[in-house]
């Protein structure tokens, strides 16, 4: 009995000195939880605020592994991931639209921001690797004659204008709409797309390097995140450059064909990133001069003076700018002051008045123009008088 006593009490014993070195370990009190999510999610709303959807993400996925059950971060997780995506979606869209237009510089820039926003975008990683295959397997040597432009060439050797792109990269035209007579520039031909005229003043000669290349395994790191180098940053630079002659090189087209409007956006395209750039200067002076011009034929004088006037900003030294903004304003009195006559004859005064009101916005001093508005306006009068 005794020792069944003593085994009892030495087993107690070494209970107590093992929970005595035991360690305690420390966790998170349940009641500080919320508050670690709350921050994170307060982090979240302000990056969603600032337009950093990614980051916001982040934030509210930490502010679940926190705290799983938090309904406010599950609903910002799901919007913000369904608005991600979306607009992967339009950057995507974007990217095929500006490959459709031979802009391809700007295409991929657009596939590389859908990839940044959904890496899994498994058709803008397609399109993106799928032109890494593009092998060009000669070129021809093609001398520039009067008149021509790298849209012409594209029409001629690729028989479509858009691929003009092509030509500016694989010739790294810093200016494409520069073009001098004599110069000689290659024309690739690519597989899968052969040439559609060889004419006969160019030779065939092999090709020594790809310059239409790209480092796609630079591109994609950029796509993930990881950040351009100094090298990057510069070959970035290079796609800028390249993408303004391609907008200088539209513009020179559309202003060849008379569509003004359309090359003055494209030559805008250009100053927003060069405001020195002195071709797109010179078209734009071109543009709007034009424009006015059409505009003052067809007696339309405001709008062809407020015309007159951009024009100046491109050409400040432009003295016909100003010849014909007096012109403009001239003949829109001397027009509106003469059919209001016209009106007043005919004693319809209401549309005589309305029509030397136009003259006195412009000049209230323009030949007595307050003094026969008065004189139509006192007799208006007078009739409505005797009419009651």
């Amino acid at each position: 009995m005794i020792r069944k006593i003593r085994f009892f009490v030495a087993l107690i014993c070494f209970a107590i000195l093992i929970t005595g070195c035991a360690v305690p370990v420390k966790e998170v009190p349940p009641d500080k939880m919320p508050g670690l999510s709350k921050g994170y999610i307060q982090a979240g709303m302000h990056d969603e605020a600032a337009g950093n959807l990614l980051a916001a993400l982040r934030n509210f996925k930490l502010a679940l592994t926190v705290e799983p059950n938090n309904q406010e971060a599950i609903r910002a997780c799901n919007r913000l991931t369904t608005e991600i995506r979306s607009s992967a979606k339009r950057h995507y869209d974007a990217g095929l639209t500006f490959q459709r237009k031979g802009q391809y510089s700007l295409a991929k820039k657009e596939f590389l921001t859908a990839l940044r926003l959904y890496p899994d975008y498994q058709e803008a990683r397609g399109l993106l690797v799928s032109r890494k295959q593009v092998k060009i397997k000669g070129h021809v040597i093609h001398k520039i004659k009067p008149g021509e432009s790298l849209s012409k060439l594209a029409a001629l050797y690729y028989g479509d204008f858009r691929k003009f792109t092509i030509i500016a990269k694989y010739n790294n035209l810093s200016d494409a709409a520069a073009l001098s007579v004599g110069q000689e520039l290659k024309i690739p031909e690519i597989k899968g797309m052969e040439l559609v005229d060889s004419q006969k003043d160019t030779k065939k000669k092999p090709v020594t390097t790809d310059s239409d290349s790209w480092d796609w395994e630079r591109d994609l790191a950029e796509a993930e995140g990881k950040g351009p180098s100094e090298g990057n940053a510069a070959a970035l630079e290079k796609d800028e450059e390249e993408q303004l002659a391609i907008y200088r090189d539209l513009g020179v087209e559309f202003f060849n064909n008379k569509k003004y409007h359309k090359a003055s956006i494209e030559f805008n395209k250009v100053l927003s990133s060069n405001p020195d750039d002195s071709v797109a200067l010179d078209y734009l002076y071109k543009c709007y001069f034009l424009q006015a011009l059409a505009l003052y034929e067809q007696k339309e004088y405001l709008a062809a003076r407020d015309r007159f006037k951009v024009s100046l900003k491109y050409k400040n030294d432009c003295q016909q700018c100003h010849k014909f903004m007096n012109k403009c304003e001239n003949s829109y009195k001397k027009l509106h002051y003469k059919q209001g006559m016209q009106f007043y004859n005919n004693e319809r005064l209401n549309e005589a008045i309305g029509e030397w009101e136009l003259v006195k916005k412009e000049d209230p001093n323009y030949k007595r123009v307050n003094h026969l508005i008065n004189k139509a306006q006192t007799i208006l009068n007078k009739l409505n008088e005797l009419k009651k």
